[in-house]
């Protein structure tokens, strides 16, 4: 039986809650996990600037879940980006290449190597604001799993090649801000940097968010 993401992290924070203190578990008590539903979705595109990576266009879908607590909600998404390490940075490892062969006569030809990182995260975020605002702030953290690919003729099937390649998970902070200029649809912009062992990536992403469900501005009555 298949399990959507809300209901992995609501298993998550059980098992956590179990485990917990007694004293701590008063906290874990008073998240709302009935409500953890998906709430809105949507896309989000953006440059992403990685260390001694060319900087590149990403693009991703995102989901919202909901509050978990009052002011917390939480979020999902799925991104993807391609890219190439920099001249600069290939340069220099050949260089190192060239000063370790016996030969002087021989060299390393230079060649690109491409890269490509598929990311799918969960973010909780803590939003000051009422759920009904037109303006929404937000500032939080998120945990990911990230898949890097890295393909050259000049690494194949070296370790450094599988140096490269890499399933592992990521860790990012993020601050952002959603407008709503109608009641079902929102945008926004939002800022995040992740890292993912030596590989460090900062982000900017525009988005549109279509909302199944939310609360209402309330009127207000002329007097």
């Amino acid at each position: 039986m298949q399990r959507s993401p809300g209901s992995l992290v609501a298993v998550v924070i059980f098992l956590a809650a179990s485990a917990a203190p007694a004293g701590a578990q008063s906290i874990w008590k008073k998240l709302d996990l009935d409500k953890l539903a998906l709430e809105g979705i949507g896309v989000a595109t953006g440059p992403v600037s990685p260390s001694t990576i060319v900087s590149v266009p990403s693009y991703g879908v995102q989901a919202d879940y909901g509050e978990i607590a009052r002011h917390f909600r939480i979020g999902f998404s799925g991104s993807f980006w391609s890219s190439r390490f920099t001249d600069k940075t290939v340069d220099r490892f050949i260089t190192q290449l060239d000063k370790s062969l016996a030969d002087p006569t021989d060299s390393v030809k230079f060649d690109r190597v491409k890269v490509s990182t598929i990311s799918i995260e969960a973010d909780l975020r803590f939003v000051p604001t009422s759920a009904s605002a037109a303006v929404q702030p937000y500032v939080g953290g998120g945990i990911g799993l990230h898949i890097v690919n890295a393909q050259s003729k000049l690494i194949e099937n070296t370790f450094v090649e599988s140096a490269l390649d890499n399933i592992g998970a990521g860790i990012s902070a993020i601050a952002g801000i959603a407008i709503l200029p109608a009641h079902r649809v929102s945008v926004g912009v939002e800022a995040r940097y992740t890292v993912l062992g030596t590989l460090r990536f900062g982000t900017v992403r525009a988005g549109a968010m279509f909302h199944f469900s939310r609360q209402q501005r309330p009127k207000v009555t002329p007097p």
